[in-house]
């Protein structure tokens, strides 16, 4: 017997790109390895899901995720992203009350990702500039 027969994993990716989850297997594979621990399901379910709520808006805040290189940041917004999109990858969350509390965006956005690398262009061309792109790509005129 091999130790292959035995035990089997995903290599672990060092880098994770947010614009790779604009492909849904890539965006499937995020969500199911996304980890949730106990604080993080607490701030999904009490402060990022319910922003995105339409039938029941809070009080539209701007969300800034900050956290040292390597703390999963990317991961965390390839996972938001993708359910907010694509409302069958809700089933491959791995905590029930974070799944619960993401059901009523799931499936309900198009999103647009993108990084913003060093530049002299201003935010407003920046984010504009993506916009009008990604609005051609989807044949919105």
């Amino acid at each position: 017997m091999k130790y292959s027969d035995l035990i089997q994993f995903e290599p672990i990716e060092r880098i994770i790109q947010l614009r790779d989850a604009n492909k849904t297997d890539r965006a499937k594979a995020f969500v199911d390895t996304y980890v949730i621990s106990d604080i993080m399901a607490e701030r999904l379910k009490g402060i990022i899901f319910p922003q995105m709520r339409f039938d029941q808006p809070g009080d539209a805040k701007g969300l800034l995720v900050v956290g040292n290189y390597g703390t999963g940041k990317s991961h965390m917004m390839s996972v938001i992203s993708a359910v907010a999109e694509h409302g069958e990858l809700l089933d491959c969350l791995s905590n029930d009350a974070v799944k619960e509390a993401a059901q009523p965006v799931a499936g309900q956005f198009k999103v647009i990702r993108m990084e913003i690398g060093a530049t002299e262009m201003g935010l407003r061309d920046i984010i504009t500039k993506n916009i009008e792109k990604q609005l051609r790509e989807w044949e919105v005129d």
